[in-house]
């Protein structure tokens, strides 16, 4: 997808460089440097410095004196307390999001479904998913539940896209977003809660798996390896 400018510069920065990090363009541990970005997408190096500031406070990047940029690494516990309070804070939005819904919402959550089962790039189909999780919770009355999850549904995503899927199980990710559309269109806040529990739990088992198999398998020392006896 080519990109477009919105309106200012920084605004382009910050979703170009958003993108790049919850898509894994730039995977966790990347140096940034705002001169290279700056010279490989043609824009001044002082909108993505602001970039970098904005994305720090979202903790999708490391900023630090000594180390400069970096890309917020991966961890298990770090997955593990993300999802804990996605499952803490999501099903009791929903549920209240379901109670307050009208033929208006319903249609916002058929069309943020049909854009997340159409999306046919890497970068459309982080944004559907994004959005079709927030449209299903749109009706919640809180808004500070509302800005919270959206922040962990970000590094969440970053999660998703580890290559977890490929340790899924149960029915699967796209199989699960249909039956929670067709719960909320249907007004069964108890089926929908418990497919997004499930939603949640089958993919922090997952990430979980695809973690593990980053881990590099020790080597023996030297001084541990068995020796054979001589015989």
């Amino acid at each position: 997808m080519r990109d477009q400018a919105p309106e200012t510069r920084s605004d382009w920065a910050l979703r170009r460089l958003r993108a790049a990090i919850l898509t894994g363009e730039f995977p966790p541990g990347t140096k940034l440097r705002a001169e290279e970005l700056a010279e490989r997408w043609q824009v001044s190096p002082t909108p993505l410095r602001e970039a970098f500031q904005r994305l720090g406070g979202a903790r999708l990047v490391e900023v630090s004196p000594q180390r400069g940029v970096r890309v917020t690494e991966f961890t298990l516990e770090d997955a593990a307390d993300l999802y804990a309070l996605r499952l803490r804070l999501e099903p009791p939005a929903l549920r209240q999001s379901i109670r307050g819904s009208d033929d208006t919402h319903r249609r916002e959550i058929a069309d943020a479904f049909d854009r997340l089962d159409g999306a046919r790039t890497l970068e459309d189909g982080t944004e559907a998913h994004l959005e079709f999780h927030a449209a299903l919770l749109a009706r919640c009355p809180s808004t500070w539940t509302k800005r919270m999850i959206a922040v962990l549904g970000e590094h969440a995503q970053r999660y998703v896209l580890l290559g977890a899927q490929k340790f899924r199980s149960g029915r699967g990710p796209a199989a699960e977003h249909a039956a929670l559309r067709d719960a909320a269109l249907a007004g069964a806040s108890a089926s929908a809660v418990a497919t997004l529990e499930e939603h949640l739990r089958g993919t922090l088992d997952s990430v979980r798996a695809a973690l593990a198999a980053l881990e590099p398998v020790p080597t023996p020392s030297r001084a541990t390896r068995k020796r054979t006896p001589v015989r």
